[in-house]
């Protein structure tokens, strides 16, 4: 009973204490606020600390520790969050970190976590950020997912005709007899260390909507490839108002309810 309560936000009630989940920013967190997550869990709690499916931390306190706790973590930069009906601590990828990346998903994730976390809505909403298209971050299994990819082409003045990228693409993409990649490419760029007819087209990123995990997992449906940070602020900020709006359960309900398959359907909700 106890767990489905907020006490206040980042505060889940505990028979014999609070739950206190910290809202991390996407990337990393400083030693010295290490240290004061350290001290509070040693002096506080009962000296250990989880690490949440969303990159987060919590620990468990007792009753009167909790504005002391509060307040040293405020002094770090620190702040409670990423529970009940609201947009959830935003997760991330290590980004430009790894050698995959086609896009800066930390920077992206930084943006979208200072505009959106914290806002009410009707149900948690959670935002996942991939760097490419391996998906480390499982963007295309939440409510709102962001993906950076290549959109690809072939010379024909370049291809000789052996056929050998048709057999290494893994998804069936590439037709080189038509000289054709179709849009069942997903973007890695694997196939640029095969052959130099193959080339990287553009740089997009991909916004995915209405996905979600649990007993019954769902993927997001693709509605929208953009170019810019600034495009993908608008849209999360467009499908935020709309859920806001009209949304009753998750938002894979709304997409679900309101036969949502582009941008323009959530424009139109």
């Amino acid at each position: 009973m106890f767990c489905d309560q907020n006490y206040k936000f980042g505060v889940l009630p505990k028979k014999d204490g609070f739950m206190i989940r910290i809202s991390l920013k996407p990337g990393y967190i400083t030693s010295k606020q290490l240290n004061v997550i350290g001290y509070i869990a040693r002096h506080y709690g009962e000296d250990k600390v989880h690490i949440t499916s969303r990159q987060g931390v919590e620990l468990k306190i007792k009753h009167e520790y909790l504005e002391n706790a509060e307040k040293l973590l405020n002094d770090v930069g620190l702040k409670l969050g990423s529970t009940g009906k609201r947009i959830r601590q935003i997760k991330s990828c290590i980004g430009r970190e790894c050698q995959n990346a086609i896009g800066d998903s930390l920077s992206l994730a930084e943006i979208l976590h200072n505009e959106f976390e914290g806002i009410w809505v009707p149900k948690k909403l959670k935002i996942n950020i991939s760097a490419c298209p391996n998906d480390c971050a499982w963007a295309k299994f939440c409510d709102v997912g962001i993906i950076f990819r290549y959109t690809m082409n072939i010379n024909s003045m370049e291809c000789s005709g052996c056929g050998r990228c048709e057999e290494f693409c893994e998804v069936g993409a590439i037709d080189w007899k038509n000289q054709i990649i179709s849009k069942k490419c997903i973007g890695t760029g694997e196939c640029l260390k095969l052959c130099g007819a193959l080339y990287v087209k553009d740089k997009v990123i991909s916004i995915y909507v209405g996905g979600k995990g649990g007993k019954f997992p769902k993927m997001g449906k693709h509605i929208s490839d953009v170019k810019t940070e600034d495009e993908v602020v608008n849209i999360v900020d467009l499908i935020i108002e709309k859920y806001a709006k009209y949304g009753k359960k998750r938002v894979y309900d709304l997409i679900k309810n309101y036969n949502i398959n582009t941008i323009e359907d959530i424009e139109n909700i």
